[in-house]
């Protein structure tokens, strides 16, 4: 890849410097988009499991939120 930085006329160290750099970033971006995917699928199945009744359902204004047992 460094090449390529070369023949679009960047010197040697900044073509390297910008290839690693590239080649980080296509490592590190996806996994990191697919670790947030992951956490939030997570999240996702738990609140499914437990079932709770939020605010909006249990009481006028929420106010019964904290004897809510279901």
């Amino acid at each position: 890849m460094t090449e390529f930085f070369q023949w679009i006329g960047m010197n040697y160290e900044w073509a390297w410097f910008t290839a690693t750099l590239a080649g980080i970033l296509l490592i590190a971006l996806p996994l990191m988009l697919a670790v947030a995917m992951i956490i939030y699928a997570d999240r996702k199945i738990w609140a499914a499991i437990a079932l709770r009744r939020g605010p909006n359902v249990v009481g006028p204004f929420g106010l019964l939120q904290s004897f809510a047992t279901d």
